[in-house]
This record gives structure tokens, C-alpha cells and sequence, in this order.
């Protein structure tokens, strides 16, 4: 009769580990990231600044949601008196999957909705300025496919590719992220991004949960 308590506690025992096994992933799929990108345009002088808040939760072991939500910011000087700046919000609402290709090495699919909202043009010209918001907000879709790796102890590396369709026009874009943890639940991160003849830079935290 002793062997009945036994069993059943190496079967809840074997469960919990080949549930945490399941869980498993080689890079963060539960994290809170604030990250800031400058994007540079070769027949544009005036670089884009966008602001992101992005949310990650591995929902099971092979599914994970992605809300992203962005400010991008645009100032043109047209000379000392006259200032063009272009405000807009931008919302991505994905869900994925991860494919286990290695231990250390993932491959995603993800895709959603993408919403762009609160567009203004503000025109400075002295002491003068002018504000229009009425812009039309816009619905489309974001398509991606990507690798995570797990580099090191404390390193990983995504690239991944997206195709995004919003409004009339619609994009490829690469991008890359380096994640560095320095402690058990925060990183800094590195990222870079390229679409048409525009790249740009940026740095961010990560908060994982």
C-alpha cells in the first residue's frame, strides 16, 4: 500500500518538471519593455522619434501575445521662423507562436492588427501656430517571422522580418534587438531597424515578470 503514495507522488513530481520543461524557452517571453528609436531617412533631414511601450506573455508553451504601443514624433525646420511637427499614435495587437528549432534557438510566427490613431500637424511660423488633427485613423495588418536566440547567460539576440499594410501603403521591415540581463528581472537593450532607404537606432529596458 506504501507504493500507492509513492507513485503518486514521483507522477506529480514528473508532471511539474515536464510542465516547467514545456515552459521552457531560451529567451524572455513574459517581459515589460519601454525602448526609444531614432529613425534617419536619406532624403530626410529631420530624424523620427519614436517611443514604444511594448507588453510580451508566453500564454502556453508554444503561444505568446504582443502588445505594442508607439508615439512617433517628426520636427522639420524649414528655417528659424517656420517649424512643421508631426505627431502620431500607432497600436499592434499580434498573437504567435514559437517553434523550438534547438535548445537555445527559437523560431516565431506572429501576426495581428495594427491601428494608427491621433495623427496632428502643428505648424510654427514665429510666434504664430497652426494644429490640424483632422486625419482619418487608420486599420491594417502585420505579419512576422522571426529567430530569438539564447547567446549566452545573460545575452540574447532577435532579428526577425515584418510585412506591414496599413492604409494605402505597406512595408517590409528587419529589425534586430540585443537584450543584455544585468539583473534577475531587468535588462538593457540595443535595437536597430531598416525599411525602404530608413534605419534607425535605439535603446531600451526590459522588465521581465
Amino acid at each position: 500500500m506504501k507504493l500507492i503514495p509513492a507513485c503518486l507522488v514521483l507522477a506529480t513530481l514528473f508532471t511539474g518538471t515536464a510542465f516547467a520543461n514545456n515552459f521552457y524557452t531560451p529567451v524572455s517571453y513574459r517581459y515589460y519593455q519601454l525602448n526609444y528609436t531614432e529613425i534617419t531617412t536619406e532624403e530626410v533631414d529631420d530624424p523620427l522619434q519614436t517611443y514604444n511601450f511594448n507588453m510580451t506573455n508566453l500564454l502556453s508553451p508554444y503561444l505568446f501575445s504582443r502588445t505594442n504601443i508607439s508615439y512617433l514624433s517628426r520636427e522639420t525646420i524649414i528655417d528659424k521662423q517656420n517649424v512643421i511637427t508631426t505627431t502620431s499614435m500607432l497600436a499592434i495587437l499580434n498573437m504567435g507562436t514559437r517553434l523550438v528549432l534547438h535548445p537555445k534557438l527559437d523560431l516565431t510566427v506572429e501576426s495581428g492588427a495594427i491601428y494608427e490613431f491621433g495623427k496632428e500637424v502643428e505648424i510654427k511660423s514665429g510666434s504664430t501656430s497652426i494644429t490640424n488633427d483632422d486625419f482619418d485613423n487608420e486599420i491594417g495588418f502585420n505579419a512576422a517571422i522571426g529567430l530569438a536566440m539564447h547567446v549566452s547567460h545573460q545575452l540574447e539576440f532577435i532579428i526577425d522580418a515584418a510585412y506591414i499594410d496599413i492604409g494605402d501603403e505597406s512595408e517590409i521591415e528587419y529589425s534586430a534587438e540585443l537584450v543584455a540581463h544585468v539583473l534577475p528581472n531587468l535588462a538593457l537593450v540595443a535595437n536597430g531597424v531598416k525599411y525602404d532607404d530608413s534605419i534607425g537606432v535605439g535603446f531600451g529596458l526590459q522588465f521581465d515578470f
